[in-house]
């Protein structure tokens, strides 16, 4: 068996129509952390977790050129973040933990608890993933990593929909199609 030499961290949701191996060459080159809602728990080594114990590691691998996050229209995690639905004490506390009900709530403004329609449901879909792009830049081996530029961090959002990609450009703080280059100094 060859050692393991992956290229990508990519975290995406467990969302069945997202499939992370359509954007490398070989299935072999990503390291995966899937969970509801695409969520990334803030760094915190005193916390007992798989997800961030995953991470961590997967920044020490020697190969590792990018990290992206990823995330897509019709969340239905993003939907409880938004909405006053019940749900399971488990389910509220992951929410909770993924810090992203206030910049969901914000991204689609007094309208949070009311019936969306799915622009909306996009913009704060877009929110929850920026926080979680946020809270992944808080880890250790990260930000060495891209100072020296030998790893970039990305965020792309998927449309359910269409099949379209966008990526997240902080030059124009925005997403933008992934076909569209993103200068490097931006990425």
């Amino acid at each position: 068996m060859s050692k393991e030499l992956p290229k990508v961290l990519f975290i995406s949701c467990t969302e069945s129509r997202l499939a992370p191996q359509r954007f490398v060459p070989d299935p072999e080159q990503i390291y995966e952390v899937r969970n509801i809602g695409n969520i990334v728990l803030p760094y915190n080594p005193r916390i007992v977790s798989g997800d961030i114990a995953t991470i961590e590691y997967a920044l020490t691998l020697p190969d590792l050129k990018d990290v992206v996050i990823s995330g897509h229209s019709d969340c239905a995690v993003v939907a409880a973040l938004l909405s006053q639905r019940s749900v399971s004490s488990s389910m509220r506390r992951w929410l909770f933990v993924g810090n992203s009900r206030a910049a969901s709530r914000e991204a689609v403004g007094a309208r949070a608890g009311a019936d969306l329609d799915a622009e909306a449901c996009d913009r704060a879909a877009r929110a929850h993933l920026l926080t979680q792009l946020a809270n992944l830049a808080g880890y250790p081996g990260l930000e060495s990593g891209r100072r020296g530029g030998d790893l970039r961090l990305r965020a792309l959002f998927h449309s359910s929909e269409t099949g379209a990609t966008e990526i997240y450009s902080p030059r124009d703080n925005s997403f933008v199609p992934l076909n569209r280059q993103v200068p490097r100094a931006a990425r």
